[in-house]
């Protein structure tokens, strides 16, 4: 990525919180706590070893990864990067199409 590339904004927890009150008539501190039970729930469930997939959004997964072999980039020197895990959210084609 370019140094001068900007970064597109972000859109945290407070932000959706204020979307989906105005559009549902709800509080923000119940639209907030609404979301936050959503990702506490998203996240105990992968921690599981279950696949979540929102319709229309998406699918996150806990994928395995092989071990396999890196350099240090500031001296070049060859590391052993050990196998692990890593949490993998794949888009839905109909976010793909729109694009």
């Amino acid at each position: 990525m370019a140094k001068n590339a900007s970064k597109p904004e972000a859109v945290g927890i407070p932000e959706l919180a204020a979307i989906l009150a105005d559009k549902h008539d709800l509080t923000k501190a119940n639209a907030k706590t609404i979301l936050d039970s959503l990702r506490d729930q998203i996240v105990s469930s992968i921690l599981a070893g279950k696949r979540v997939g929102l319709f229309g959004l998406g699918t996150f997964e806990v994928r395995d990864t092989k071990e396999k072999m890196g350099r240090n980039p500031k001296t070049g020197e060859q590391i052993r990067i050990p196998a692990g895990r890593k949490v993998v959210f794949k888009a839905s084609k109909s976010i793909k199409d729109q694009m």
